[in-house]
């Protein structure tokens, strides 16, 4: 899990340092095995605007530019895009700067005969997008002023891994290690007001889990949102996927791994005009194929859960979408998922197909199964504040009702569990920092979470 003492701090209040964070983490249980700084090096990259191109001399595919890099200063840059043009707003590399994606330092260099001085950037070489067509093209209108400043936004917070054993499924998201550092006194928790969607249109798009033997979805939530604009995320939310080391797409997959991250909710959107006659979630069939968004094909085995519709597979429950359903930038409507899948069919399905994701790591370990309604909330009004558009009534399907679990604590118990004494009253204390609800039953406590698994009580955090 990495994670950036900068995006803890949207749910975490602290006056404590990066050091002490660093401590803390080790001491909660949370190993951290390696600290890195990304960002060293960014500041190099300035916001350019092109005053000039020529055609080059000595070739007949590249262009000498004169670029503006700020402070009254023009640059010779020897440039082979083909939307390299006059007056556009790019990304200036100086020499001396490291190229993300290639890891290559740039020098002083003649290209046929034309010294250049740096390069201008692709959006595929700063790794922020798969985008290599041409030189990345900014705003005007929002860059006009920047010219000169580094386009990359300042932080001092390094890029920390975390080593997330498998009884810390909670830790998997940014907020719940957010939790567990303020429940163990480092900081306050913040409380976010999340907001929740008000709306009375129903979904037109049907969802169906089928009820048959080891069914492996026994929830199924969905929202489709209509009339969107799909675009880049803005940069904010590039920031904060480039922070630790993911790559922006487009503003709605971006927002559904930002989700992921931030919450631990794993989401999947569909372009809703790409399925047939709604979804049905259920078990394989032998050797049906699906060709997936890593743009591999898979052959399936029976038994492994997928989303599908009339045409045939659409993607593998909890673990990978498919291609044919995918959203572009020029998509309209979608459907959002928000699901939970039984960790012991997500094991046994990425296994056989050697199949490794982000939300395959997560529910193979166990999510919380009634965070569903959360992760639609939180993921759709970010698409309506970003892409616009309409968002309908959240749809929950059910196979099987989820409840809180509860358990009895005897506090007796805990100091020969243990092996070291703390107070009752601080017991109840850690407890209800971690967001517990304890009832008080004669010598016992009755504790429950309502947004925690079971697995959680039966870690080495809590008892």
């Amino acid at each position: 899990m990495k994670i950036t003492f900068d995006w803890l701090k949207d749910h975490l209040d602290t006056k404590l340092n990066e050091g002490k964070l660093l401590e803390q983490l080790t001491n909660v249980g949370l190993e951290v095995e390696s600290v890195e700084n990304l960002s060293a090096g960014l500041d190099l990259f300035k916001v350019a605007k092109i005053l000039k191109t020529e055609k080059h001399p000595n070739a007949d595919r590249l262009k000498v530019c004169d670029v503006d890099v700020g402070e009254n200063e023009i640059k010779k840059v020897v440039c082979g895009a083909p939307n390299a043009r006059e007056g556009l707003i790019t990304i200036y590399a100086p020499p001396g700067a490291i190229v993300p994606k290639s890891k290559v330092k740039l020098v002083v260099a003649k290209i046929r005969d034309v010294t250049s001085y740096g390069m201008l950037c692709s959006e595929s070489e700063l790794n922020l997008s798969d985008e290599s067509d041409g030189i990345t093209e900014l705003s005007s209108k929002k860059y006009e002023k920047s010219i000169g400043k580094s386009y990359f936004s300042k932080s001092n917070s390094n890029l920390i891994d975390l080593s997330i054993t498998p009884n810390r499924p909670d830790c998997l998201g940014v907020r719940g290690i957010a939790r567990d550092l303020a429940a163990s006194g480092f900081g306050k928790l913040k409380n976010l007001k999340e907001k929740k969607i008000k709306s009375n249109v129903k979904q037109t798009l049907k969802v169906k889990i089928n009820k048959e033997k080891n069914q492996a979805c026994s929830s199924f939530g969905s929202c489709l949102i209509t009339n969107v604009k799909n675009t880049e995320s803005p940069k904010w939310l590039k920031d904060k996927l480039v922070s630790i080391g993911q790559k922006p797409i487009s503003a709605i997959v971006d927002i559904t791994n930002y989700v992921m991250l931030d919450i631990n909710r794993p989401l999947h959107a569909y372009d809703a005009d790409k399925i047939e006659k709604g979804i049905v979630v259920r078990n394989s069939k032998s050797g049906e194929e699906f060709t997936a968004l890593d743009n591999k094909n898979y052959k399936l085995d029976d038994g492994m859960c997928v989303i599908s519709d009339n045409k045939g597979v659409l993607g593998l429950g909890g673990i990978i979408g498919g291609t044919r359903s995918g959203t572009e930038f020029d998509t309209k409507n979608i459907l959002l998922e928000s699901a939970y899948f039984e960790p012991r069919s997500i094991r046994s399905t990425s296994k056989k197909l050697n199949l490794d994701t982000d939300a395959k790591f997560r529910f193979e370990r166990g999510i919380d199964p009634l965070s569903i309604e959360d992760g639609l909330n939180k993921a759709a009004l970010l698409i309506k504040e970003i892409c616009g558009g309409e968002i309908g009534k959240i749809d929950i399907q059910t196979n099987e009702t989820v409840k809180a679990k509860t358990i009895k604590f005897d506090t007796n118990l805990f100091e020969k569990i243990t092996g070291f004494k703390i107070s009752i009253k601080e017991i109840l204390k850690i407890l209800e920092d971690l967001g517990f609800k304890i009832k008080k039953e004669k010598k016992t406590f009755k504790i429950n979470h309502p947004n925690l698994e079971t697995r959680y009580f039966t870690g080495n955090r809590c008892c």
